[in-house]
């Protein structure tokens, strides 16, 4: 497929702005939750009240609400309010934030042909929320034919996430058959991505405008949006979950001025805040003693990228060096308060990742080999180079920016910090005009996006521009192993292989931190970006 660079420059800024939601919400494991959780513990024995108005405070507002075409955490987070996919990812007390187990959501149950061809998905009884031009009809297979058939059609990330389905079925009112032209193993996974909101056919068809309206089966319905003042979303009493959801409303307020959030919140007119340096979460803990913290492994990984279009990246010895020379380690405890060494795939996605212990071993901090290998590359005396980087997802970033350069400087790499704002790094990034890159990376969901969508010749997200015959091979054999535990090792050996032969991406995990207050119970978020979870939220009080 060739894409034309508006589209690219599209298609990426759209990825940045998820990387903005995904670096300030991401919930690590209930088993690893911080000082005050057992504040939420305490209540696991009590039955859940109905009521309540849950607020959230947003810096900015969007400019869509369409599922499909805005792709932003502002777009998808209460995407999952309203809207349902076929399938999902468990959440609970007893589900780690980074674990993809699927379960049912507008399908009850699915089957899968035995050549792995053909996906036949049965639908739940559902019902559209009660407003025109839908009125609450039931859901039927032809709502999914057409939602299905949308996304294929329209540019976006999710258009890879469909590109083996040949042909999509209503078989009959409640089933809906695709057909694919090859095994994939990653289709399951896809049809439960935070991408594939299954919309009314009503609005497919022109007949509701998905800018400013949203009608879906979610646990909650839209009932206005003033932009850049507030969204307000009120309970769907037809949800298929009976009961659910225990909140009344969840109120979106647009508040740009982070020093009125923890205003908000330490007078109890916020439920919950993340985003906050040490020192702000220090004195938030001191002030509303009785809050409770989950510590949190992003949801993405902070990536040191390095463009093998350009002298010396093309060299594997210097790249080697530059991972050699960093200190992660010291690095994410200083800056973000923790966190741990990230391969090709972040840290969070569950038992796809190598282990830490093996992440580690094969990426050893040792500036002294680092100047060896950089001798031996040709580069004795060091060179000089540029880091691009931006402030628009944090301070965070250009302080990590600055401890890379400072390492670098070490062996002998003179790095200069060029900090863009949002749009000329994005130019940057798009258009591979770097040579040392830091951000956040991409918020992926399943092994594939992370390793074939960045390190395949020519593949969508290959900013590195590396190109390996053997690693491509490997990676396209992964698509087609439907054994999932065969493909895990798979999905093994082309980590080990990029850790150990490609090394175009230094990254680490950090950890954040969320406050919440301590009436609120319940929360089991998940990483993925629906807020669908909000369906088993309460108020003890």
């Amino acid at each position: 497929m060739i894409f034309n660079n508006k589209r690219i420059l599209f298609i990426f800024l759209i990825f940045f702005l998820l990387i903005l939601g995904a670096c300030s919400g991401n919930k690590e494991t209930g088993k690893e939750q911080g000082e005050n959780s057992s504040k939420q513990e305490e209540t696991k024995t009590k039955e859940p009240k109905h009521g309540g108005t849950y607020t959230i405070l947003n810096a900015s507002d969007i400019d869509t609400l369409d599922p499909h075409r805005g792709n932003t955490i502002g777009t998808h987070f209460p995407a999952g309010f309203v809207y349902n996919r076929l399938l999902t990812y468990e959440t609970g007390p007893d589900v780690g934030y980074g674990e993809y187990k699927i379960a049912p959501d507008l399908a009850e149950k699915w089957e899968i042909s035995d050549d792995g061809l053909v996906y036949t998905f049965h639908l739940r009884e559902a019902y559209f929320h009660d407003i025109p031009p839908v009125n609450g009809r039931k859901l039927v297979a032809e709502d999914v034919v057409a939602t299905m058939e949308r996304i294929k059609n329209l540019p976006g990330h999710q258009v890879a996430l469909l590109e083996p389905v040949e042909k999509i079925e209503a078989k009959d009112e409640k089933t809906v058959v695709f057909t694919l032209k090859r095994p994939f193993a990653p289709f399951l996974n896809n049809m439960a991505n935070h991408f594939m909101w299954i919309l009314p056919k009503e609005a497919i068809d022109g007949e509701i405008d998905l800018a400013k309206t949203a009608i879906g089966t979610g646990p909650f319905m839209l009932k206005e949006w003033e932009l850049n003042v507030k969204r307000t979303f009120v309970r769907n009493p037809n949800y298929y979950e009976k009961g659910k959801p225990y909140l009344d409303k969840i109120e979106f307020l647009i508040v740009p001025d982070q020093g009125a959030h923890i205003a908000a919140f330490r007078t109890g007119k916020a439920e919950a805040i993340d985003r906050l340096t040490p020192d702000q979460l220090k004195t938030l803990k001191k002030s509303n003693p009785d809050a409770w913290l989950w510590k949190e492994l992003s949801g993405t990984h902070v990536q040191t990228l390095m463009n093998t279009n350009r002298e010396p990246f093309q060299d594997i010895r210097v790249r080697k060096a530059i991972s050699m020379a960093i200190d992660r380690k010291k690095a994410v405890d200083s800056i973000f308060g923790g966190g741990e060494l990230s391969g090709p795939i972040n840290s969070t996605l569950g038992d796809w990742v190598l282990p830490k212990e093996e992440r580690e071993s094969l990426q050893p901090y040792d500036p002294e080999k680092a100047k060896q290998l950089l001798a031996e590359a040709g580069y004795p005396n060091g060179f000089d180079t540029t880091i691009l980087t931006t402030e628009a997802t944090g301070p965070q970033i250009a302080r990590y920016a600055e401890w890379v350069a400072e390492d670098l400087r070490k062996i002998g790499i003179n790095a200069e910090i060029k900090l863009a704002d949002a749009a000329s790094f994005i130019q940057g990034w798009v258009g591979k005009k770097f040579d040392i890159l830091i951000t956040f990376n991409h918020f992926f969901q399943e092994p594939d996006e992370w390793l074939y969508s960045q390190y395949k010749t020519g593949a969508f997200m290959n900013s590195s521009g590396i190109s390996d015959p053997k690693l491509d091979e490997m990676l396209e054999e992964q698509r087609t192993i439907l054994d999932r535990e065969k493909r895990k090792e798979k999905i093994y050996e082309i980590q080990r292989y990029i850790l150990e032969n490609v090394v175009t991406s230094v990254a680490v995990t950090p950890i954040g931190q969320t406050l919440y207050q301590p009436y609120v119970k319940d929360v089991y978020p998940h990483a993925s970006y629906g807020g669908g979870y909000f369906k088993d939220i309460w108020f003890d009080k």
